[in-house]
């Protein structure tokens, strides 16, 4: 039976060999070296979720050639380059959608990406994973697992098998990697939480640094990705983007096709605002256009009622708005009654009943 001492030192070099706490804490601490300053740190694990078709992957994309281009900054933030191995569910179509992101620099990037498909990877196919980052020319910036359920093959919804992936990722997978680099997931959301929660068990949330979440705003109609954890928190303001879609041509080796891609912007509540009212303005626009194209087609002066009281020379002129522009008729009429030559119209009993708007 091993003696006191010799337990001792093998529990010290097992448990604490780094942090050498038999001395205390000198209560010194140091940021982390930041891939992507002050929201991605260097060594982290990190995940982009939101519902299908949402534009996960246009934001994977929009980084990805970012750090292989070797640019400096990623939406303005200071960001650090290198090469990137990224896994695909859909390894034809990534492909297209980064060469459509790249616009034509593909002959000038700096760094190279690394393309596999998705294995529904068990422990084992990781070792081999290992072994093959170690004859990499040069360790990855980032390695990209698209998406989690595909590349690796365990219960997501079990917190013990959902650590014991994340901590197989922190202890093999980052220290072969560049020490300012990071792992993304890219993963789903729970049906359960409207497209607002990832998937699956609570340990994949709660041991990651870092996560965006990404949807589709109906009302504003454009993609949005915000911020949702942040270790650090060293930031005032949530990072927010908008994504806005535009194709580009793609030259494939038989023949050339138009990719959609999302160009990203900052995005504030501020701006936010703003964009919903121009949305609404822009709608407002087409209403009034519309109600001025059947004003025309109506072909003589048209009468609005206001109640079913009216003179009944006025039944051939009567106007009914459309369903379309129903919702929106007090405005209309508010609308016609200041920029059009209107006169009210009145009953037997004198009671204003309506307006009459000219068509000329």
């Amino acid at each position: 039976m091993p003696d006191n001492d010799y337990v001792f030192d093998r529990f010290q070099e097992s448990v604490f060999s780094k942090t050498n706490t038999v001395t205390g804490w000198d209560w010194k601490v140091s940021q982390p070296e930041w891939m992507l300053d002050r929201l991605i740190p260097g060594g982290s694990i990190g995940m982009v979720f939101g519902p299908s078709n949402s534009g996960k992957s246009h934001l994977v994309c929009d980084l990805v050639t970012t750090i292989v281009k070797g640019d400096a900054l990623w939406q303005g933030i200071p960001l650090k380059s290198g090469p990137v191995v990224m896994f695909s569910e859909s390894m034809g179509h990534i492909k297209a959608r980064l060469k459509a992101y790249v616009n034509g620099d593909a002959d000038r990037l700096r760094y190279p990406i690394y393309m596999l498909p998705t294995i529904a990877m068990e422990m084992h196919d990781l070792d081999l994973f290992l072994l093959w980052l170690d004859f990499l020319p040069e360790p990855p910036m980032m390695v990209v697992f698209d998406t989690l359920a595909t590349a690796f093959s365990f219960e997501e919804n079990d917190n013990r098998e959902a650590s014991k992936l994340i901590k197989a990722l922190e202890s093999e997978v980052l220290p072969r990697m560049h020490p300012d680099g990071t792992i993304l997931i890219v993963h789903h959301t729970s049906k359960q939480s409207d497209g607002r929660s990832a998937r699956g068990a609570s340990a994949l949330v709660a041991n990651i640094d870092w996560s965006i979440r990404v949807e589709w705003d109906k009302q504003i109609e454009r993609t949005i990705a915000q911020w949702e954890k942040d270790r650090w928190r060293l930031i005032d303001q949530t990072p927010r983007w908008a994504g806005d879609m535009h194709r580009v041509t793609v030259e494939f080796e038989n023949g050339e096709a138009e990719m959609a891609v999302l160009s990203w912007e900052p995005y504030s509540l501020e701006a936010q605002e703003m964009h919903e009212a121009l949305v609404e303005e822009g709608k407002t626009t087409a209403h009034k256009d519309e109600l001025a194209r059947l004003l025309r087609e109506h072909g003589r002066d048209a009468f609005f009622p206001t109640s079913q009281s009216f003179p009944p020379e006025y039944e051939s002129l009567k106007f009914v708005l459309p369903g379309s522009l129903r919702a929106h008729g007090k405005m209309l009429k508010e609308w016609l009654i200041d920029t059009r030559k209107t006169e009210p119209v009145f009953s037997a009993r004198g009671k204003e009943c309506g307006f009459l708007v000219s068509w000329k």
